[in-house]
């Protein structure tokens, strides 16, 4: 690993910058990220779950850099085994928890128990059992720091491929949120990492870029507090629980029984005028008991129907573009975008496998 010593001009990605100015910055955005995440904790409205655990994410993070800054700038690089160890635990937990936060801001109806999402979290926890043990030679010299960066660097795929699966579902803003603050995690990691094997950047590198990374989310936080805020959308309507149940009750016999979801010009009023309530009535039940909008409501329908039809030996000769318009489609593009969000396949991708199985 490359380290600069201490000077007046300090070399951060080949640029010169005064001493002073690399350890207020690196400094500051530590104790804003401290603030941010104490912050987090106090939010009682929207997605509590997830505003906790990112608040979580920010104090863990924050102990990363602290660790960092204090290492960084000390005398000889000489700090205390508890301090270094802390941050060495701290840096093994960043990713987990992110994973944690993309599930539960992204993915409708996610639960999280710390019994069994903490098996992500065990090697944090087992560096921080064994601290008295740990010395400056097992993170540099018997690379347990080289460990730590491949577990952290393993978790990015699998951050992405939420971010990419759900991004969709999520609105214009709070998909730029989601999107800043994965890309702004996962850059601060390349910084440690480039450093550490190549020595490319400095290792202040890392910090510096986390506070522009805190200050520019809290700028988003800020100005769009709905990302925390989110209330619900029914809060004030004047329909009552009997009157959903009510409705729901019919749309699902409806659904079942009349299958109004293969006529392709079907509409929300036009479905709410077979079963004889209001439009708004409908979409509140849908949304409320489903979780999901009318669109994705119908489609869900028929996906399913579409699902048995490729199942069925009667259509085994059909083509994917019959069965799609059967279903209610109208383009076959809408019919293989539905399918693959529902079944994580293509329509054709499901045909193979069914005919595979099948004795």
């Amino acid at each position: 690993m490359i380290f600069e010593k201490r000077s007046t001009l300090i070399l951060l990605l080949n640029v010169a910058i005064p001493f002073e100015i690399l350890l207020v910055t690196s400094s500051v955005g530590a104790l804003h990220s401290t603030f941010f995440g104490v912050y987090l904790f106090t939010i009682h409205k929207g997605n509590k779950r997830a505003n906790r655990m990112l608040g979580f994410l920010l104090l863990v993070f924050t102990a990363r850099i602290i660790k960092s800054v204090s290492y960084y700038f000390a005398e000889d690089h000489s700090i205390s085994p508890l301090v270094e160890n802390i941050g060495y635990a701290a840096n093994l937990a960043i990713f987990p928890l992110l994973w944690f936060y993309l599930h539960l801001f992204m993915v409708k109806d996610r639960d999280f128990r710390w019994l069994k999402g903490g098996i992500h979290l065990l090697p944090s926890i087992l560096v921080l059992f064994f601290s008295p043990a740990l010395g400056p030679d097992f993170w540099l010299k018997q690379n347990g720091y080289t460990f730590s960066l491949i577990i952290m660097g393993a978790y990015i795929p699998f951050c992405l491929h939420i971010v990419k699966k759900n991004l969709q579902s999520i609105s214009f803003i709070r998909q730029k949120w989601i999107i800043s603050l994965t890309a702004g995690v996962t850059l601060v990691w390349l910084a440690y990492a480039a450093n550490f094997f190549s020595g490319l950047v400095s290792y202040i590198t890392g910090p510096v870029i986390f506070s522009f990374v805190i200050y520019y989310m809290s700028y988003m936080g800020l100005k769009h507090n709905s990302i925390f805020h989110q209330e619900d959308r029914y809060k004030n309507s004047s329909f009552t629980a009997m009157e959903i149940d009510q409705c729901f009750e019919k749309l699902d016999k409806l659904m079942e029984t009349g299958m109004p979801y293969r006529d392709v010009k079907l509409t929300l009023p036009n479905l709410a005028k077979q079963l004889m309530v209001s439009p708004n009535l409908l979409s509140q039940t849908i949304n409320q008991r489903t979780k999901m909008n009318f669109p994705d409501f119908i489609n869900s329908y028929r996906v399913r129907y579409a699902l048995e039809l490729l199942n069925s030996p009667a259509h085994c000769t059909h083509k994917i573009s019959a069965i799609a318009y059967d279903t209610g489609f109208n383009t076959l593009s809408a019919f293989n975008t539905a399918f693959r969000k529902f079944t994580q396949m293509t329509p054709s991708g499901f045909r193979k496998r069914s005919v595979q199985v099948k004795p």
